[in-house]
């Protein structure tokens, strides 16, 4: 038996953070809280995720529970609800539906064969940056290079980070000292590029919910992206691969 019951703005978080990456998913609930891993159809991009069960205002769950959910129909739920209100859940293993309770109404969503959703492993990585930066800082270069460019690159060395984007005509460039971050772990100069649509989502999503995005960086690897909120009860982590400039 799992019951819980979550601010919506948290759920809602959550769902849109995996949502940029794959139309179903598959939760794994224990008594500790939710978690999951996954990556998109076409590989370029992971999500993985946690909810400690102090995100939760109540949380029982008796056994460890795996279920895979439409998100599309998550989210029509959740739709209706206030940033603030209360979302309950409950699942029974015995019936093969989560029932989603907002106010008054109930949806009960069937659930999907978890046997076809496949396990992912998070890769081991070792990126030898670490670059802590201000969430409206980066949103603020993404958006400006979305209007000239489709791909983005991420520097860093000892004493700053910089973001780089080159459109036929016209670049836009952001460099953040050291001392305009939180914090930057940096002993060589790495740079990587990447898809500008997929990191555009991944840094929308921490919009809002935390000021501060841990970036972890090495030269033509995939970028770890993560960011805390909930008071740190809920985290959520990306990786997204890179786009290996031609010579």
């Amino acid at each position: 038996m799992l019951q819980g019951k979550i601010k919506a703005d948290f759920i809602k978080s959550i769902i849109d953070a995996i949502a940029i990456l794959v139309d179903e998913a598959k939760f794994k609930f224990d008594k500790d809280g939710v978690y999951g891993r996954m990556v998109d159809p076409a590989h370029v991009g992971m999500i993985d995720f946690k909810l400690n069960k102090e995100a939760f205002d109540e949380y029982e769950c008796s056994e460890e529970h795996e279920i895979g959910i439409d998100l599309e129909k998550l989210k029509g739920i959740l739709r209706i609800a206030t940033s603030e209100e209360p979302v309950a859940i409950v699942y029974n293993k015995d019936e093969e539906r989560l029932h989603v309770k907002v106010g008054n109404l109930t949806r009960k969503i069937s659930l999907l064969d978890t046997s076809e959703m496949p396990d992912t492993k998070m890769p081991s990585l070792e990126l030898p940056a670490e670059i802590v930066v201000p969430t409206a800082e980066i949103h603020q270069a993404i958006r400006a290079a979305e209007a000239i460019s489709d791909h983005i690159t991420l520097m860093a060395d000892k004493q700053s980070f910089q973001i780089i984007a080159k459109g036929d005509t016209d670049v836009v460039e952001m460099k953040l000292s050291k001392e305009q971050l939180y914090s930057l772990k940096c002993n060589e100069e790495v740079k990587s590029m990447f898809p500008l649509d997929y990191l555009s989502d991944m840094i929308k999503s921490a919009r809002g919910k935390s000021d501060e995005i841990a970036i972890n960086l090495g030269t033509n690897y995939p970028v770890k992206i993560s960011f805390e909120f909930a008071e740190g009860n809920i985290k959520i982590v990306y990786l997204l691969a890179p786009r290996i400039e031609s010579d």
